[in-house]
């Protein structure tokens, strides 16, 4: 269940984890789908950074995270370079359905990440979002890491 940052809820841990890539991608619907259970397909684009509350409990342990939605327009990217700093977990989105986004990930979002970021040994996670959609241009296995 999301919290609002006013409430003062004990937790053990403290995590940020940023949500990054272009903008059209679905980051703010990943975001709304699960910090508030709620999905909306139209949702406007973030200006600047939005983020959102979730509490968890892992290993008996009370998980507080603060799951930052940053803007996928270049005019934005000078604002949200501060927001890189202490995240200790980073998902890189891209849709399926523009391979532009898919390359930009490496292109873009990960050398951003390098520059800006002040945790050595954050978690980088990469989610193909938009696979419901019939215009599929990037496939699975471009998605899959090489090995």
């Amino acid at each position: 269940m999301a919290r609002s940052i006013g409430t003062q809820e004990p937790f053990d841990h403290l995590l940020k984890i940023l949500l990054l890539g272009n903008s059209g991608v679905g980051k703010s619907s990943l975001l709304n789908r699960f910090a508030s259970d709620e999905f909306e397909d139209n949702s406007q684009p973030t200006i600047g950074v939005d983020f959102k509350v979730k509490y968890v409990n892992v290993g008996g342990k009370r998980v507080k995270l603060t799951i930052w939605d940053t803007a996928g327009q270049e005019r934005f990217r000078t604002l949200t370079s501060s927001y890189y700093r202490g995240a200790q977990g980073v998902i890189f989105t891209y849709d399926v359905t523009r391979p532009d986004t898919f390359s930009d990930l490496d292109d873009i979002w990960m050398r951003e990440l390098d520059m800006y970021s002040t945790v050595e040994n954050s978690v980088k996670m990469v989610v193909a979002n938009k696979i419901d959609l019939e215009s599929r241009e990037v496939s699975k296995m471009m998605g899959l890491p090489a090995t």
